[in-house]
């Protein structure tokens, strides 16, 4: 099973200049005439909280503007809660992605990159490139930059990160989790730590699977007397504060396990703000092959 394993990875890996994400990719760079304006939409989950923004979103931000200069680099938001409470806190009105790219529309833009913060191809992900479809038409070109985790390579880069953050300690990394069949990157993030050595790594999730009750299990059969808990989200906000910090932290300390809590989001992360900055790089270079219609010529050859 190991070997199977381990051989469907080396698949994988092979077909990465041929495909990323599930999806076939072709090399179409973005060509622009006169008169013609393009941008980045950042669009992230979102958070209240002021100084864990500040921390990753900004940060974030600040790095792309820097790394694509040509760019007017915006920002939204798709949790409706999330938008709603920093309205109810402080005024400020983030706006949707719908929103976002229909004011990006009337403003001039033909060229757009969407980029997501998301960790996973989950159900956020789903809606925005519904959202995106909605309003096509009204670009020249629009494209969608890929999750955090998607290919192969990323989910090895982002194993190597935290390996170089914490070559020796005991670490629970904890994920939001989704009841998607998303769900399953949380495992294959498991998968790639352990294949590269990485014991020392565990991958948890709030709302998903493997839950707290499974991450207490493998603690206690490993004999795990101390852990650091890290957040396995871009922004260290609500979930990090009260799950983490609060109810994973207070549960395993009552089983005797001394808990160290890191309140760094991913996105403060220089390596991980670079991977996004590789996924747009990716959306600007290439676009998804048509693959309805390349089978659909196949079959005109012998018809």
């Amino acid at each position: 099973m190991k070997l199977l394993a381990a051989g469907l990875l080396g698949i994988f890996l092979a077909r990465r200049s041929f495909a990323h994400g599930g999806h076939h990719k072709i090399h179409s760079e973005m060509v622009l005439e006169g008169g013609d304006r393009k941008g980045i939409l950042l669009v992230h989950f979102g958070t209240s909280k002021k100084t864990a923004r500040e921390r990753a979103l900004d940060s974030i931000k600040n790095h792309v503007e820097e790394d694509f200069g040509g760019y007017e680099v915006r920002e939204a938001y798709t949790s409706r809660m999330v938008i709603k409470k920093v309205y109810t806190q402080s005024g400020k009105r983030f706006l949707t992605p719908g929103e976002a790219l229909k004011k990006m529309a009337e403003d001039g833009f033909t060229h757009v990159v969407v980029q997501a913060t998301h960790v996973i191809n989950g159900i956020e992900s789903e809606h925005l490139k519904e959202e995106v479809r909605k309003v096509s038409a009204a670009f020249k070109d629009i494209r969608v930059g890929a999750p955090l985790l998607t290919s192969p390579e990323d989910y090895m880069e982002v194993a190597d990160i935290f390996h170089r953050r914490y070559p020796e300690r005991e670490v629970v990394l904890v994920g939001h989790g989704t009841p998607h069949h998303a769900g399953a990157s949380y495992g294959m993030l498991q998968y790639i730590l352990d294949r590269r050595g990485y014991k020392n790594i565990l991958v948890g999730t709030v709302e998903g699977y493997p839950g707290l009750d499974e991450i207490i299990g493998e603690l206690e059969s490993r004999d795990v007397k101390e852990v650091v808990l890290v957040p396995l989200m871009v922004v260290a906000g609500v979930h990090a504060e009260e799950d983490i910090a609060g109810e994973w932290r207070e549960t395993l300390e009552k089983r005797g396990i001394k808990v160290e809590v890191s309140m760094e989001g991913m996105g403060e992360i220089a390596e991980i703000q670079h991977l996004l900055i590789h996924h747009i790089e990716d959306a600007i270079d290439h676009v998804e092959e048509d693959m309805a219609k390349k089978k659909d010529n196949i079959l005109r050859e012998v018809v």
